[in-house]
């Protein structure tokens, strides 16, 4: 497992996702396009696809997490901002 490759995608997740309120039919082709996205950001930084598949098992199912909790994170500060 390649700890730059870990270290990269948690960059690249932090500094590309947000909550935008994506609904859920809307999360996995979201999921997908970041994927391909943060694959070729690791690319030019000559991270490759190998290292990044050895430390995810699943680069899309990864990014629909980031994107639920996200969303997750915006809704409870909305939900407390609101209290």
């Amino acid at each position: 497992m390649s700890l730059q490759a870990i270290e990269f995608v948690e960059s690249w997740v932090s500094e590309n996702i947000s909550a935008k309120g994506y609904r859920a039919k809307e999360i996995n082709s979201q999921a997908e396009a970041f994927a391909v996205q943060c694959i070729k950001a690791a690319k030019a930084k000559y991270i490759s696809q190998a290292e990044i598949d050895a430390a995810f098992d699943d680069l899309t199912k990864f990014m629909a997490g980031e994107i639920e909790e996200a969303n997750d994170r915006e809704s409870a500060r909305l939900t407390a901002k609101n209290v």
